[in-house]
């Protein structure tokens, strides 16, 4: 009985450990940042930011054939900055007026323009986040009960007398 509280406790740490990495890496590579935080903080290297495109910011450039990249202009706004974006990549369907983008790109301070190459999903971590913690608690829960019963049966199965055969033979006639 004492392994099987060894082995869910090894379960449960491995997780938390999985769960702590995950939040690790949202946090330095997957999360985005507001123009506010890109001025405050003018990271180097490649950053996610996220914002709401402003209406009548917005101008395309069409690429020479129709599989080649786009050139787009816009500014970015957040709670209080705005900031211009280019952007040089394929066309997507996101990219309109007043809606929240997530570009991936580097910051040019000396121009204060954030040159954009991708343009990513919205993140909704909260709720996914949410769904795995709804379904796998309860399932883990569920296994460990399951687990623990069955090794308090065969606990009480083994301290049971020994099976004994009948005195009377089976008719085998």
């Amino acid at each position: 009985m004492k392994w099987l509280y060894v082995r869910w406790a090894g379960i449960a740490v491995a997780g938390i450990v999985i769960a702590l990495l995950g939040a690790a890496r949202y946090e330095t590579k997957v999360k985005p940042i507001t123009p506010e935080q890109l001025l405050g903080d003018h990271p180097a290297g490649t950053v996610r930011m996220i914002g709401l495109v402003q209406p009548g910011s917005l101008t395309l450039a069409p690429g020479a054939e129709a599989s080649s990249p786009i050139t787009a202009t816009f500014e970015l706004v957040g709670q209080s900055e705005h900031l211009p974006v280019r952007y040089t990549g394929p066309a997507e369907d996101n990219l309109r007026e007043l809606k929240t983008l997530v570009v991936i790109g580097r910051f040019d301070p000396a121009n204060r323009t954030f040159e954009a190459a991708e343009i990513d999903l919205l993140p909704n971590y909260g709720f996914i986040t949410a769904a795995y913690l709804v379904t796998l608690l309860p399932l883990g829960l569920f296994l460990f009960g399951m687990e623990r019963r069955v090794a308090l049966l065969y606990t009480s199965i083994k301290e049971t007398t020994v099976y004994q055969p009948e005195a009377g033979g089976v008719d085998q006639g």
